[in-house]
């Protein structure tokens, strides 16, 4: 959050969590000469896909071809570069990198590179001291934060990653693949080594094992992480709208006009529409202002909708260059502090503009929705998957109520998703609660908490005589 705002939100669930930077020793399957390119098993129900350029002896060689490089059958270092995606497998990489707090370090890199955000001399120094405190083949890329640090901090990081890289190894010559090596660490961790230091202001977390593990990880946050038990009521909008945000394509600013926002198969298509009560005599002003004001929004709503991919553009027509440079440049700053890599490549002759942003994940919108069936499948609705979720959640907060029973009357499609998806005994340990779903009830809303009160009472209710419930 910023500015009492949401900047920025990630999903990760059980059954669908990211594969992206996890370590596997695994088996090249089979090698297309064609495409230069590798299928790798490491695993997982789909392979792996393996690119030329992603071995490292091609940077070295960078005229071999793949079936110099690797051959069927042999045993390889991969890390996941993209996850899986509809019919396509994960990407995978043969360079390695294991990311600090400060530093990622690369066992077969052979290169050093420095944040853009560091300015040169700074940048100068810190390639001098990398290749000062590493072999030829190893390389290090160094996070805009570690410019403010000391030596010592810096050979203590690069140090520790190194003796993290020769436990990986010996655990690699010890299986068999494929098999997986190394997982990344969860959402919060994650997350927390994309920012440097001192933008963060305050962690807090609803789990008080989870502030054990962040305070010991980042030392420097242990007085910013705090532990809160009602966490949903200290955000800006409850999870259920902010799903109901995400489902709408048409984002309203300022002064009426609005941005819509269009996710294909190809790409996400952005259109901008100015206000329709906009005078002739403004027109031309408020156009260039307009379009300023949509560059900012649109890098929120890419961040906050988790967006990738190739992403078009469609501002309202402006009359010269200096205007599309001004709403350029303005799109560019706002994109600036985005952690994701984004690239703004310009205006098209049709007056389009094209960027991409790298792909780290689902978009929020495939995660959280479904398709509207009552809308001939132009519109979104929460998914019966995020209701089930949702219901958790809800359940959760009632975990201090001093009562022995929860009904509740859950529509068709989120009961199933609820058998499916939630781990109902560890929740029923969790609430010290019975839980009870009623039967063959349809209902407009996706559910409801019927009753909550001791078993006796339960027994005299018209429902539970009839026998129209279930005991989870």
């Amino acid at each position: 959050m910023e500015g009492g705002s949401i900047e920025q939100v990630v999903v990760e669930r059980p059954d669908s969590k990211s594969l992206v930077g996890n370590l596997y020793k695994a088996r090249i399957v089979n090698i297309e000469t064609s495409l230069q390119a590798a299928f790798v098993d490491f695993g997982q129900s789909k392979l792996g896909f393996l690119k030329k350029n992603e071995c490292p002896e091609s940077r070295r060689n960078p005229s071999l071809p793949i079936e110099k490089l690797v051959h069927e059958g042999q045993a390889i270092w991969v890390q996941v570069t993209k996850d899986a995606f509809d019919e396509k497998g994960a990407q995978l990489t043969a360079n390695i990198t294991l990311p600090g707090m400060h530093l990622v370090y690369l066992p077969f890199g052979n290169y050093h590179a420095v944040s853009k955000k560091v300015d040169d001399e700074k940048r100068n120094r810190l390639k001098e001291w990398a290749k000062e405190n590493t072999t030829d083949e190893e390389g290090i890329i160094f996070r805009t934060s570690s410019a403010t640090l000391e030596d010592s901090h810096l050979i203590e990081e690069l140090s520790t990653l190194q003796k993290q890289w020769t436990t990986l190894q010996a655990k690699f010559e010890s299986n068999k693949p494929p098999v997986l090596v190394w997982e990344d660490r969860d959402i919060p961790q994650r997350l927390l080594r994309r920012f440097p230091d001192q933008a963060v202001e305050e962690v807090v977390v609803d789990d008080t094992k989870l502030v054990t593990s962040i305070q010991k990880q980042f030392p420097h946050l242990r007085e910013k992480c705090r532990w809160s038990k009602q966490i949903e009521e200290e955000l800006p909008v409850t999870i259920p709208q902010l799903t109901e945000t995400i489902a709408q394509p048409l984002v309203k600013l300022d002064g009426g006009a609005e941005i819509r926002i269009d996710q294909t198969e190809a790409m996400v298509v952005v259109d901008v529409n100015t206000a329709k009560n906009t005078k002739r005599s403004d027109k031309g002003r408020s156009v260039v202002g307009t379009n300023i004001q949509a560059a900012s929004e649109i890098a929120k709503q890419l961040k906050l909708r988790n967006l990738s991919g190739m992403i078009i553009i469609d501002f309202i027509g402006m009359r010269n260059d200096k205007d599309h440079q001004q709403v350029l440049e303005k799109l560019k700053k706002s994109l600036y502090d985005d952690p994701v890599r984004t690239e703004v490549y310009g205006f098209t002759k049709l007056g389009l503009v094209e960027m991409t942003r790298k792909r780290e994940g689902r978009s929020l919108l495939s995660t959280l929705t479904e398709r509207c069936d009552s809308c001939n499948g132009h519109g979104y609705v929460p998914s019966a998957h995020s209701y089930a979720y949702q219901l958790e959640r809800e359940l959760l907060s009632y975990s201090n109520y001093d009562q022995d029973v929860i009904v509740m009357e859950v529509r068709p499609d989120v009961a199933q998703a609820f058998r499916q998806k939630i781990d109902v005994n560890v929740l029923k340990s969790t609430l010290y609660k019975d839980l009870y779903f009623l039967n063959n009830r349809v209902s407009d809303v996706p559910y409801k908490i019927r009753f909550i009160g001791d078993e006796e009472t339960l027994q005299k209710r018209d429902f539970y005589q009839q026998g129209s419930i279930d005991r989870l």
